[in-house]
């Protein structure tokens, strides 16, 4: 049986630097990454699945497939609490079944699954820092031995250089939040600054006696400090404040 034909170790740096360029968020990277992970694999042996399972708290989900395929075959897996995807993600460890029919490392499992014409699976888990999130590639075919002794190594080398390209999209990814919260903050601070301003000249009172008077209206009305702040701006009719960082 011919092997997959897939690139060398050079040309997948570039596809999945590729991908992180053409992406805008670590979902849509996931999702890229799922799709074009089936389709250097799949070849003269059949159409290969992909999934990619993240477990947090123990707790496992599809984040990304090629198709819904792969989620349904992702899913069947979640509803057994194992199997070899999941293993794969718990232990850090390669789990490779050549053929459902022949192998009793998860009877029950097993049977389902091959309920679904599946017959063979491949499952490498991602190198991730963060002991707190696990994550791993499911590879599926219709088809037994799928996978070859090559075939398995270049899914193992592949999924290292994809795992650079995941750590690299997380922390793009976390830069991002902080910097939306910082602005978010810095916005509600701007705010918030121009109704104790309003407050002061209107009441002649200081900064500190203008904030409480603030703070009494929220606690009051169970809102934000933001929101009775900006209704001040309004009442006096500022319009919407917003915050300049240029």
């Amino acid at each position: 049986m011919e092997e997959p034909q897939l690139a060398e170790p050079a040309s997948m740096v570039a596809d999945i630097q590729s991908l992180l360029l053409d992406t805008d968020d670590v979902t849509e990277f996931l999702e890229e990454l799922a799709r074009h992970s089936a389709a250097i694999f799949s070849g003269s042996a059949g159409e290969i699945y992909c999934g990619i399972t993240l477990m947090r708290q123990r707790t496992a989900a599809t984040v990304a497939s090629s198709g819904e395929r792969a989620r349904q075959l992702d899913e069947v897996q979640y509803a057994f609490a194992d199997g070899p995807c999941l293993h794969a993600c718990r232990e850090g460890t390669q789990v490779h079944i050549p053929d459902f029919e022949k192998d009793d490392t998860w009877p029950d499992y097993n049977a389902a699954i091959t309920g679904h014409g599946l017959r063979s699976v491949l499952a490498v888990p991602f190198n991730l820092p963060d002991d707190t999130a696990r994550a791993g590639l499911n590879l599926y075919s219709d088809r037994p031995h799928a996978f070859d002794q090559g075939a398995v190594q270049r899914a193992n080398d592949y999924v290292d250089q994809a795992s650079n390209g995941l750590r690299l999209a997380i922390k793009l990814a976390q830069h991002s939040e902080t910097a939306a919260n910082l602005r978010a903050a810095m916005e509600s601070r701007t705010v918030i600054d121009v109704a104790t301003g309003i407050i002061i000249a209107q009441n002649r009172c200081t900064q500190v006696e203008a904030m409480e008077l603030i703070k009494k209206a929220s606690s009051n009305r169970n809102i934000k400090l933001r929101a009775v702040a900006q209704a001040i701006v309004e009442s006096a009719g500022g319009g919407q404040v917003q915050t300049y960082f240029k």
